[in-house]
């Protein structure tokens, strides 16, 4: 019966089998048995084929309904132990992708950081070297403007005529 309710929670999880699943619970408890979960999910994954659409097998779950269903202390324990052993090794990558991801964090804000005091850098020069192109303001000094004599008028002697 354990190797039945793990085989259909599996099944569940893969909506392609939405319908088979529908038509399984419809069965009354009893006829929910392994041999005969095998049939009916092997029946409705060919049907999926034959239709074109995915299969368990595209899932990991290919040969699930070949099987067999052992319930002696002894492999119950070691499915245990194995489960045990899986969820440590999940744990563990869980933990170095962890650190790692916070590694890329302070990476990412370092160089966030960095970023910024380029872009305050760039726009300090920016301004001096527009400064710098300008130049200074002039400094020469004021003339006063003399406007000359025009020429037209020449001062002469006036001379009698003789």
């Amino acid at each position: 019966r354990r190797l039945t309710n793990s085989f259909i929670a599996h099944l569940e999880e893969l909506p392609k089998f939405n319908k088979a699943m529908g038509d399984w619970h419809d069965l009354p408890e009893a006829q929910q048995t392994w041999a005969k979960a095998q049939a009916h999910f092997k029946e409705a994954s060919q049907k999926l084929q034959r239709h074109g659409q995915q299969t368990a097998d595209a899932h990991g779950f290919g040969n699930a309904y070949n099987a067999t269903q052992v319930d002696d202390d002894n492999s119950i324990a070691s499915t245990i132990a194995d489960m045990n052993i899986k969820h440590a090794e999940t744990l563990e990558a869980f933990s170095e992708l962890s650190q790692s991801n916070h590694a890329t964090q302070s990476k990412n804000l370092a160089l966030e950081n960095e970023v910024a005091t380029l872009k305050a850098q760039l726009q300090q020069l920016q301004i001096h070297s527009a400064n710098a192109s300008i130049g200074p303001p002039p400094t020469t000094p004021h003339k006063t403007y003399i406007q000359p004599a025009p020429q037209y008028y020449q001062q002469q002697q006036y001379a009698p005529p003789q």
